[in-house]
């Protein structure tokens, strides 16, 4: 019997049960794939949004200008790298300058602070790439970066740290009502709760389902692809630069990465399956085009990754977050698409004022708020030679790309929240995210998992379920082959 049970270990979930662990309850995470931060927060342009994008008095225009107050604190608090670079919306004519003119009022109305009307000269003193042909810019100084997926590990781990359960590879399958709690019922097991938090992403839908068939929500699942620019050309864009959004979003960006690649996307397609994360030739082609259009002499040779993402866009026009009529204490919070990163922070916050108004919870007394992790590349000179000294794996670099230490990935799989996959290496340390693209320190990670996990090396998998890396002897067919 759990106090609470919270579906979906997303950046909302995550950061929900981070801010329900400091208090006296008992927290269950259920999650139904082989790690946290597998959906959209995995795959995103990672911008913390200053917040003169949403329409007034909506949801999301409250909570993402509450969410990006809080992300300095939070990401300081949780050892994740933020930065406020600032954004400009890009017009190139007068019919532009007045969607920026509308933008700025809106951004007014929602309580962005500093928001900026620069002409030609003054965009292109900041941004030399962009296109001589640009008119104007709004510029949103509050605008910043983050890493999300490390962000929602380091989230877990902490609320690990105060008490919380995880269950990984586990799917809900049905919620049963009972007098004075509910069964949530998973492909493993069921377990008893009074509240629940439906936090499940492109599957929020699913779980509303569950309850009331014919409710009147849908998740539309709406994909964008991505190109992912070497670091040789980290100070292409020194800002997030956006050309003005249109009715199916900011349209295709261009961004510095917290980590110092340069990200391209994303374009929009709505799709009828929620699981395909396919990148297409004409989806890439299409994001190059327009970005182009806006930016000179991007250096597309360089690029070293492109992925796809799936956003939770849905029926209802704003944030969904409510409980349905007959099913109370069940909150959800469904079709979290843009600008839910940002708005993150802030959600947890309702959420926590949510079970408040319905329960007396009192504060936990040993739960701590901050999370320590060591970057072996960020630390002195004088720091590395002394940890090298008390192991010598820390001196051994796994990832050359990255710089990350063979110290760095054990750590990782030991850890509160275990990496057991190549791909939850790759969000905890960055190993394998490099230029090479996991090339060179593929197969050492591997290695090491094999070892710590005591698994044989054809067992070791790219993100769970069947991605296996290797050929298996007993098994006709594999889904996922990588590089041997």
């Amino acid at each position: 019997m759990y106090d609470v049970i919270i579906i979906g270990g997303g950046i909302i979930g995550a950061l929900i049960v981070r801010e329900f662990s400091f208090y006296n309850l008992s927290l269950l995470l259920i999650e139904k794939e082989s790690d946290v931060s597998m959906g959209a927060t995995k795959a995103n342009s990672a911008i913390v949004h200053a917040g003169y994008d949403p329409i007034p008095g909506t949801l999301k225009a409250k909570t993402n200008v509450e969410g990006n107050k809080l992300y300095q604190e939070l990401c300081e608090e949780l050892s994740v790298p933020f930065k406020r670079i600032g954004a400009l919306v890009l017009a190139f004519n007068d019919e532009e300058l007045k969607t920026l003119m509308e933008l700025k009022d809106r951004g007014i109305k929602n309580g962005v602070p500093e928001l900026y009307i620069l002409k030609r000269e003054e965009v292109l003193k900041r941004e030399p790439n962009i296109s001589k042909d640009v008119k104007y810019a709004l510029f949103a100084p509050t605008s910043g970066i983050t890493n999300p997926f490390l962000l929602t590990v380091h989230a877990i781990e902490n609320a690990i740290g105060n008490g919380l359960v995880v269950k990984l590879n586990e799917e809900v399958v049905s919620i049963k009502k009972e007098e004075k709690f509910y069964q949530v019922i998973t492909n493993k097991d069921i377990y008893l709760t009074k509240y629940i938090i439906n936090c499940a992403g492109i599957n929020s839908d699913k779980i509303i389902k569950m309850l009331d068939p014919d409710y009147p929500f849908e998740i539309i699942p709406r994909k964008g692809e991505y190109l992912v620019l070497d670091k040789k050309v980290k100070d292409f864009v020194k800002s997030t630069i956006f050309h003005v959004p249109t009715e199916k979003g900011k349209g295709v960006l261009i961004t510095p990465t917290v980590e110092g690649n340069i990200l391209i996307g994303p374009n929009a397609e709505e799709i009828p399956n929620k699981e395909d994360k396919s990148t297409t030739l004409n989806g890439l082609l299409e994001v190059k085009e327009k970005a182009k259009n806006y930016c000179e002499n991007i250096p597309f040779p360089l690029v070293i990754n492109t992925f796809a993402g799936i956003r939770a866009s849905s029926t209802y026009k704003d944030f969904f977050i409510k409980e349905l009529p007959e099913f109370r204490n069940i909150l959800h919070i469904a079709g979290i698409d843009s600008p839910g990163i940002t708005s993150a922070p802030s959600i947890s916050k309702i959420a926590l004022e949510w079970l408040m108004e319905k329960e007396k919870i009192t504060p936990n007394k040993n739960a701590k708020r901050t999370l320590n992790k060591i970057f072996f590349r960020d630390l002195p000179d004088e720091e590395k030679e002394r940890l090298i000294k008390e192991d010598p794996r820390w001196g051994h670099i796994i990832c050359r790309c990255e710089h990350v230490s063979e110290m760095e990935v054990i750590l990782a799989i030991h850890s509160k929240l275990p990496a057991i996959t190549l791909e939850a290496i790759r969000k905890r340390t960055r190993a394998g995210m490099g230029r090479c693209q996991g090339a060179f320190c593929g197969y050492h990670i591997m290695k090491i998992l094999s070892e710590e996990l005591n698994l044989p090396l054809p067992q070791i998998t790219f993100k769970g379920s069947e991605s296996y890396m290797v050929k298996m002897e007993n098994k006709a067919r594999w889904k996922y082959v990588k590089r041997s």
